[in-house]
């Protein structure tokens, strides 16, 4: 029992100590649209070939390891917690700092992959800028040249209107000294009619200019709303292309690496031994008193033959 107990702390305290860092990684996004799931950015941490060699030297492999990057990926442990949209990553190394340093080896590894990913997103959403920005401009101008339109309408309108009230009043002052007979009723229905004609015509040059000039104080055309439409269109997207919607691949939360060590559990294999020791000790103890069973029996039948 005692050398059980003696190999299992030989064991305990040759093993090399290690410290563990976690962290959960939030895939690359373009416009809110993730350019990689989360089950494939598992798969791909799972895969030796997906990692360069900067990686596997941050993580403490050299060129004489054998087959660092499946040891690599291998240590990782890479998977998707339940109910997450990340993926979760760990790695055990000689220092809390080294384990830290893997991990952010890591991400660099996956934004690096995942920018060739991102590049398609980003040229197409590049272009949908350019051409809106393009089409609102369009529509700007447009806008501009109908207010011009309606500012010099307004003017003729006055200019009209201001024409036609002169008529009129002028026509009001000289009707005083008309005088009419019978045999000239058709000369006064006639001037009668251009009166007549001339109010009505104040009257509507009074209804456009008010409406013209409360479209050109407002700024008001026909292509505001498609301005307005586009200029919603040209922002939301425009924003969707910063932060938050669009961001490389980064840890969610920070990298977690306490300085307490997790591995050898000394406690657990001291604990081992001690059951081993004792098993060992219960074992031989029985298979002494077997063969001493053994031998008497061996030793009866000699008498007996004698």
């Amino acid at each position: 029992m005692l050398i059980a107990i003696g190999a299992g702390a030989a064991v305990a305290f040759s093993l090399p100590v290690k410290y563990e860092a976690s962290a959960v990684i939030e895939p690359t996004r373009i416009a809110s649209t993730v350019v990689e799931s989360k089950e494939i950015l598992v798969e791909k941490l799972k895969s030796p070939t997906y990692y360069s060699n900067e990686t596997i030297k941050a993580c403490g492999f050299d060129d004489e390891d054998v087959n660092p990057q499946s040891a690599l990926a291998k240590s990782l442990n890479a998977s998707i917690p339940r109910t997450s949209n990340f993926v979760a990553v760990s790695y055990k190394s000689p220092s809390p700092a080294l384990a830290k340093s893997c991990l952010e080896a890591v991400l660099s590894n996956i934004i690096i992959n995942q920018s060739v990913l991102a590049a398609p997103l980003i040229d197409r959403n590049e272009v949908a800028i350019r051409t809106l920005t393009k089409q609102f401009e369009a529509a700007k101008t447009e806008q501009e040249q109908l207010l011009t339109y309606n500012r010099e309408r307004l003017a003729v309108a006055q200019t009209k209107l201001a024409a036609n009230q002169a008529f009129v009043d002028q026509f009001s002052k000289d009707a005083l000294s008309f005088k009419f007979d019978n045999t000239q009723f058709s000369a006064s229905a006639l001037l009668l009619n251009i009166l007549i004609s001339k109010q009505n015509d104040i009257k509507q040059l009074e209804l456009e200019i008010n409406r013209l000039q409360f479209e050109v104080n407002g700024n008001i055309t026909t292509k505001d709303n498609e301005l307005l439409e586009l200029g919603k269109q040209l922002n939301d997207l425009k924003n969707a292309m910063n932060e938050p919607l669009t961001r490389q691949a980064s840890f969610a939360t920070p990298i977690y690496a306490p300085d307490e060590k997790v591995e050898p559990k000394r406690s657990i294999i001291m604990l081992v031994s001690v059951f081993a020791g004792f098993a060992l000790s219960v074992m031989f103890l029985l298979g002494r008193k077997a063969l001493r069973h053994v031998q008497a029996q061996r030793l009866a039948r000699l008498h007996l033959r004698n």
